[in-house]
């Protein structure tokens, strides 16, 4: 019996795990781009901060350190291309997923492509405040795009798990970079009008569901990181209550700006240590799954060669004929039978590995999703109403009250009504 007429089972188990080498791969990659836009975005929240305050109130000194971020950005600028680049040649994600994981890089790139512009006319005072935070959210939002859509390839159900609480966690961190950018406008200004007001209220909401949905998917050290931020959090917290209750009538110092810039600044320095925290778990746990399967791969060729190597001692009919009595019951012939045991024991013990792991993935992949989907229904808003995405945002939360539905069901149903149209 050679290896070609050795019976399917044995064959197909090797060839299962041989795809799930080949899947876990591909997930570690796709973890590897995610930690490297986590990098890159985490530059340009800096960059958006420092460009607020320079146009703001520009000094020599708020220009050198622009300068200086500048060339920050640009080398996890260089990291990012580089892997994208490589994508053409080594693509990640299942085929239908590629597409759209290449649509939202294409998009990415084309914001790339116009950051030196931006930043002439940053440098030229040729925009508002305002106008170039937005410029900076919409770079930042396309990246995170991509980091979405790579989970397309995310299939094992501990590491999706993180991935999500990664995702969300980048979101969120995000949102309290818009936060930052948006409340040095209204302290600028000595105090913030009702638009202003709200659009706060809205930053802060958004924030508190991201790290609601982190906090129900991290690990454990993530989770005691995140907690330990508390002392963080309070000075924000104070300020963003001295924001509501500005007015024309009870303006603050200008200066608080600053002091707003610093203690939000603080706050995310602080959470980034966590994303990179994740960032390494996740490879981590990539490597050890890898292992596992590897493990599992050479175990099976293993018992491929012992039945190869007993060719002829054995009845083969006898081997496979696991139909005629319960799995669990012990064969009662000689090295047939332990081949058989052995046959049976890796076909029970990946039906239970299957069984455990399809709830805990259901579960992980439900929450990556419902990102996903939000994402890109908030995003053809944008395209539709050439409005903002925080204004697209505001749409489906408004939605989502009005008709007594959930966020992620008025998502839902934007998605269908525009495949509807589209099909």
């Amino acid at each position: 019996m050679t290896r070609q007429t050795l019976p399917p089972t044995l064959r197909f188990l090797i060839a299962a795990r041989q795809a799930e080498l080949h899947s876990l791969e591909s997930l570690a990659h796709t973890c590897e781009l995610v930690t490297l836009i986590s990098h890159l975005v985490h530059e340009l929240q800096k960059e958006r901060g420092y460009t607020n305050l320079f146009l703001c109130h520009p000094t020599p000194e708020r220009q050198h350190i622009l300068d200086a971020q500048h060339q920050s950005v640009s080398t996890h600028e260089a990291d990012v291309r580089t892997f994208l680049d490589a994508l053409l040649t080594h693509p990640i994600g299942s085929d239908h997923g590629r597409a759209r994981l290449f649509d939202s890089i294409a998009h990415a790139l084309y914001r790339l492509d116009g950051l030196p512009i931006l930043r002439c006319n940053i440098l030229a005072h040729r925009l508002q405040p305002g106008d170039a935070s937005a410029a900076f959210t919409r770079l930042i939002s396309s990246l995170l795009a991509v980091a979405v859509e790579t989970t397309d390839a995310a299939h094992d159900a501990d590491i999706t798990r993180l991935l999500a609480a990664l995702l969300n966690f980048m979101q969120g961190k995000e949102l309290c970079g818009q936060e930052r950018a948006y409340g040095v406008l209204g302290y600028t200004a000595g105090r913030f009008n009702p638009t202003q007001k709200v659009h706060m209220v809205m930053l802060a909401e958004r924030q508190t569901r991201c790290f609601m949905q982190f906090e129900a998917l991290a690990d454990r050290q993530s989770l005691q990181a995140w907690q330990s931020l508390d002392d963080l959090h309070e000075p924000v917290l104070s300020l963003r209550g001295m924001a509501a209750r500005t007015s024309a009538e009870q303006p603050v110092d200008t200066g608080m700006a600053a002091l707003w810039f610093d203690l939000c600044t603080a706050r995310i320095d602080g959470m980034h240590p966590i994303e990179c925290q994740l960032t390494t778990t996740l490879a981590q746990r990539c490597r050890q799954r890898i292992e596992a399967v590897s493990l599992d791969l050479r175990n099976h060729r293993a018992l491929l060669d012992s039945m190869a190597a007993h060719e002829g001692s054995t009845r083969p009919t006898m081997l496979f004929d696991v139909q005629s009595r319960p799995l669990d019951v012990a064969p009662a012939d000689g090295i047939a039978s332990g081949m058989e045991r052995s046959i049976l024991d890796l076909l029970q013990a990946q039906a239970e590995r299957i069984q455990a792991s399809d709830q805990a993935l259901d579960q992980a992949r439900t929450a990556l999703d419902e990102r996903r989907h939000i994402e890109k229904a908030k995003w053809i808003l944008v395209e539709l109403h050439r409005i903002s995405e925080a204004d697209a945002h505001a749409q489906l939360q408004h939605e989502a009250m009005r008709s007594g539905r959930t966020l992620t069901e008025v998502a839902h149903a934007l998605l269908a009504t525009r495949n509807a149209t589209q099909g």
